[in-house]
């Protein structure tokens, strides 16, 4: 999903107003040099005014995912639509649990779609989702609206919408796992990753750790002790008395 900004119209309809009316007003005027750019002035000044009185919209459009696969890529579109679905449910829809549930379904697909169209390879994870589990809650939603418009609220109504309205958690936690299930690898591949910097950084002695440690007492156990010049001093005076 992506924005994009919708210029409105008007301003340009305010500057094309003022030339329509420089030429029922003032007609000979337009066929003069000073009355000509007096209306240029006036036409872009109305164009500006408009333009922050009437800055547009923004909307947001997806964007479309090419996989380079042309039947993954209709169910893609497909699916994205059966989103758009769940959408326009959540517009007309006043429940706030189903509502949270919604938004967390619909988040959670375009994520899928998204990675698909990152890595194709791994539709075979999400099979299951886009053949049963977005189409069933399409129709799930589209059953509620249906009950919810109904305007005699029986009990067989009132228990199909609640056991709509129990099962939508449900469905969300599948598809939020669904979403999950695409970076299992990601997940083996930083932890490989993370534990190789970390032997590493270890064997060059650049982290602290208790393995470290062991290594410099180990160097400064081996390491034997430097003569200072005091001891180098006294052995060569013991060395002279002794040869005499």
């Amino acid at each position: 999903m992506k924005k994009v900004h919708l210029r409105s119209a008007i301003p340009i309809y305010i500057a094309a107003a003022v030339w329509l009316l420089m030429g029922l007003i003032l007609p000979k005027a337009l066929m003069k040099l000073p009355g000509f750019l007096i209306a240029v002035a006036l036409s872009a000044a109305g164009y500006v005014v408009g333009s922050k009185v009437f800055p547009g919209r923004d909307i947001t459009v997806e964007e479309k995912i090419e996989t380079g696969d042309a039947k993954l890529d209709r169910d893609i579109a497909d699916g994205r639509a059966r989103l758009e679905k769940l959408r326009e449910a959540n517009a007309a829809i006043d429940h706030p649990g189903i509502t949270a549930n919604l938004n967390r379904m619909t988040k959670a697909g375009e994520q899928i779609f998204k990675e698909l169209g990152r890595d194709p390879k791994k539709v075979q994870l999400v099979r299951r989702f886009m053949n049963y589990y977005l189409p069933t809650a399409e129709k799930l939603m589209e059953q509620y609206r249906q009950l919810s418009a109904t305007k005699v609220r029986g009990e067989n109504i009132q228990s199909a919408m609640g056991r709509i309205e129990s099962s939508m958690g449900i469905i969300a936690d599948a598809f939020d796992k669904c979403a999950d299930n695409l970076f299992k690898d990601e997940e083996m591949d930083i932890d490989a990753e993370i534990q190789v910097m970390k032997t590493m950084l270890t064997g060059d002695s650049l982290t602290d750790s208790p393995l470290n440690d062991i290594r410099k007492a180990a160097n400064q156990a081996a390491t034997p002790p430097q003569a200072t010049e005091q001891d180098s001093g006294e052995r060569e005076i013991k060395l002279t008395l002794g040869g005499h």
